[in-house]
């Protein structure tokens, strides 16, 4: 069972951008979909959407760390709908939005860039 656990976590880590379904996970691991949601869980001690929603809020921490991208492509980056989906489950996880959560930690946001004529303004 060790090798199915390895190989159904890096399938999951490198395609958390798409819409990842139990019978491909299965597939996997060369279970039928009932079999393997049940063995998943023993093994994770949670169910596989569960592990797939906590890495992907995982990878979406990662990014608003190192990086300045927009939280709308984060959240589609790492399999989200949208940004909203990403805020709540954000929020429900982690007990704020993302951008407190970002602005917290000194990490900047979007990049905005002005242009000469704005920079007039005051």
């Amino acid at each position: 069972m060790a090798w199915q656990i390895a190989r159904v976590q890096a399938y999951i880590d490198s395609n958390l951008h798409r819409a990842l379904h139990i019978r491909n996970l299965g597939a996997v691991a060369c279970r039928s979909p009932a079999h393997f949601s049940r063995k998943f869980k023993l093994a994770f001690g949670e169910s596989p959407h569960a592990y797939v929603v906590r890495r992907r809020l995982e990878r979406a921490c990662h990014l608003m760390m190192t990086s300045a991208a927009s939280l709308s492509e984060i959240a589609l980056s790492v399999g989200f709908s949208d940004q909203a989906h990403l805020c709540r489950l954000f929020r429900r996880a982690f007990g704020q939005s993302p951008a407190s959560w970002r602005r917290e930690r000194g990490i900047p946001g979007e990049v905005t860039l002005r242009t000469g004529a704005d920079e007039n303004f005051p």
